[in-house]
């Protein structure tokens, strides 16, 4: 049976960002070859404990393949991974610590969700009366006595991902959560993966979506064609940012404002906003500005897309 396995972050919005200390995960200098095809180089990078780190790439950029390393689906590779200083090499003690959602997930469908997570919970002698409260975390509770074969693909994802909490472990891994999903259940997964932070765990998950990134993550690495280009926080991201978007009814004059200011260039522009690049900080920018010139919002503009380049 293939049971194998939005932090909402609100960036530069004054509401700060949770503290993350110690690393519960490292990767190091993993590399993979499929024949004389090199999938990962030298990829080295932490997951700190009680972050949601994403691991965004296009497609072939050996998301997938890192994944199914850490998980044990694929044994012959080079370098070290550890959980907490502990080589997963010398001791898989960590599959007990660690869930995964790493491919789509295998159930019985002609059994209600709560059977199918009753079988698993035999099979792995976990506690059977986790089974409504696993339920619950994954929005699924209502839907306890329905039969999976009725359930939609977003729903199943969420299934896998009770399936991989099942025996309550440290850290999540997720292949790809909200692939193939519809906006709904993009909605719904990324509801599912923030309030499973909320309650203490730590998410690794890849994705090549770049606002899924932005919406959950406190941490990113980005993969390009096997190789680390990016290892960083959110938060940093944000920090080191020089783009805006500023929202006004009065555009215009925003725009006639901004054009007396140096090392400042307007990229976009709407009839409610303006999208600039300028190395002035928040509070440089707003002194500006005045009452009349009905000033909605200004907000630093993360773009990651650029961070391909």
């Amino acid at each position: 049976m293939g049971w194998e396995y939005r932090r909402w972050l609100r960036c530069f919005r004054g509401d700060g960002f949770k503290v993350i200390n110690s690393s519960l995960v490292k990767i190091e200098k993993v590399s993979k070859y499929f024949g004389k095809a090199r999938v990962l180089n030298d990829v080295s990078f932490e997951i700190p404990k009680g972050s949601v780190l994403g691991i965004l790439g296009p497609n072939g950029s050996g998301k997938s393949t890192l994944m199914r390393i850490i998980a044990g689906l694929i044994k012959s590779w080079d370098g070290n991974i550890y959980l907490e200083g502990k080589s997963i090499i010398d001791d898989n003690i960590y599959l007990h610590r660690a869930g995964f959602l790493i491919e789509d997930p295998a159930f019985y469908e002609h059994l209600t969700a709560a059977e199918n997570l009753m079988m698993l919970s035999r099979l792995t002698d976990s506690p059977l009366d986790n089974i409504e409260r696993l339920l619950k975390r994954v929005d699924l509770n209502r839907s306890a006595n329905k039969l999976v074969r009725k359930f939609s693909y977003g729903m199943k994802q969420r299934l896998g991902i009770a399936q991989a909490i099942l025996n309550d472990p440290d850290i999540l891994f997720l292949d790809e959560p909200s692939n193939g999903l519809d906006p709904h259940g993009i909605v719904q997964m990324n509801k599912t993966i923030s309030n499973l932070n909320k309650q203490g765990k730590t998410i690794c998950l890849s994705t090549h979506i770049v606002d899924h990134v932005k919406d959950l993550c406190s941490h990113i690495i980005i993969l390009k064609e096997g190789s680390l280009i990016l290892d960083d926080s959110i938060e940093n991201l944000f920090k080191n940012t020089t783009k805006y978007d500023i929202k006004s009814d009065n555009i215009e004059s925003i725009k006639n404002k901004l054009s007396q200011l140096k090392n400042l260039t307007i990229l976009e522009e709407t009839d409610k906003k303006l999208t600039i690049d300028s190395k002035l900080n928040l509070s440089e920018l707003l002194k500006n500005f005045s009452e009349s010139d009905n000033l909605y919002s200004i907000n630093k503009k993360l773009d990651i897309q650029d961070l391909f380049s």
